[in-house]
């Protein structure tokens, strides 16, 4: 089976690099964990410029014994593979918006690259040791991201799994439970072990209940509606954070709401959260017969219209605009319900202040 690996990643593949060759040890290297490139001392810019440089032209070249010593990331994935890597597989590499973050990253993917493999540089913003309100809330967003992605790729029939060896030790306890979700495993190893740490995913089960009854808060949360501050403290603990006297959904919140999301999404037309969404008997006929995919994107689209409803925002991937020409004599608009290509459309006509959903057909002239 094809395999999606998240791979953590944090900083030793630099630290041991640097001490060995260059005498530069981790807690210099730490001073600059959290900082831009324009904030690093040029002195040590430098230096560790030209390491990363001399670093990339030399690691096709290490045995497995060296890779697996200078760098806790690729320890566990030439573990994981005993040094046989599937070119099938898919591969994400998790890294901070920091200069070192990012150098790493960069690293490890030329490597994994150079063994014909799929990679991609996931970038989580202000995911940082500094600050525990930011810390917070890039974890909140790294969930956004990854868990479309990560239920997109199981569909597609890949075996998800997380590489949790590397990294920051904040990051890969929140990530270790996200993997009791999200993943079908994850995975570690120690750095004097020979054999790796694999945890199965979990069997945590999401109270439905919950979410049926504060599903619209959740929604209008996610699509930037306002909110009374009232209504996110009456929410349990376990699901927001306060932050001085202010209240907003925590990332353990966001995890499982977003696992729920992709669960309910992808069976019935959402129930507008604002009464000026109407949907049609023909409308919904037409959802009942699109695949758990397209029910997904679509229902993703009911709440881009209901943000655009509420202060007019017309993204881009919504388009909600008027129809002229013939068209027009039947429906007044249309909007794009699917990612993609997808040349169909929602029709709807505008009336005493509603949109009512009409028709989900082909682009119609």
């Amino acid at each position: 089976m094809k395999k999606f690996i998240l791979t953590s990643c944090g900083l030793s593949i630099l630290t041991n690099y640097l001490r060995q060759k260059h005498q530069i040890y981790p807690n210099e290297v730490y001073r600059y964990a959290n900082l831009k490139k324009e904030d690093i001392d040029k002195e040590f810019l430098e230096k560790v410029h030209s390491a990363i440089n001399e670093l990339k032209a030399t690691i096709l070249n290490f045995s497995e014994d060296e890779l697996k010593k200078i760098s806790a990331e690729l320890n566990a994935l030439v573990t994981f593979y005993g040094n046989n890597f599937k070119k099938e597989d898919y591969h994400l590499l998790l890294h901070t918006d920091t200069y070192l973050g990012d150098e790493v990253a960069s690293i490890i993917e030329h490597f994994l690259k150079s063994k014909g493999l799929i990679v991609e540089k996931l970038c989580a913003t202000d995911l940082k040791t500094d600050s525990i309100e930011e810390f917070q809330l890039s974890l909140s967003e790294i969930i956004k991201g990854l868990s479309e992605r990560i239920e997109g790729f199981k569909n597609s029939g890949y075996e998800i799994l997380f590489n949790l060896t590397g990294g920051f030790k904040g990051s890969n306890s929140f990530l270790q439970t996200m993997a009791s979700l999200y993943a079908d495993k994850s995975f570690y190893i120690f750095e004097t072990a020979n054999e790796l740490l694999t945890i199965p995913r979990l069997p945590i089960k999401i109270d439905e209940e919950f979410f049926n009854k504060n599903i619209n808060i959740f929604r209008a949360n996610e699509i930037g509606l306002n909110l009374e501050q009232s209504q996110l403290e009456e929410l349990p603990k376990s699901v927001v954070s306060q932050l001085d006297s202010e209240y907003y959904i925590s990332p353990w919140g966001e995890m499982v709401w977003q696992k729920y999301k992709n669960k309910i999404y992808r069976k019935n037309p959402i129930e507008p959260i604002s009464n000026k969404i109407v949907y049609s008997t023909e409308f919904k006929k037409d959802f009942e017969k699109l695949n758990p995919e397209e029910k997904y994107q679509l229902n993703k689209s009911i709440d881009k219209l209901e943000k655009y409803i509420y202060d007019k925002t017309n993204l881009r991937s919504l388009r909600y605009h008027n129809l002229k020409g013939d068209i027009s004599k039947q429906y007044s608009h249309e909007f794009y319900p699917l990612d993609g290509n997808d040349s169909r459309r929602v029709y709807c006509n505008e009336k005493d202040g509603n949109i009512i959903l009409e028709k989900i057909d082909d682009h119609l002239k």
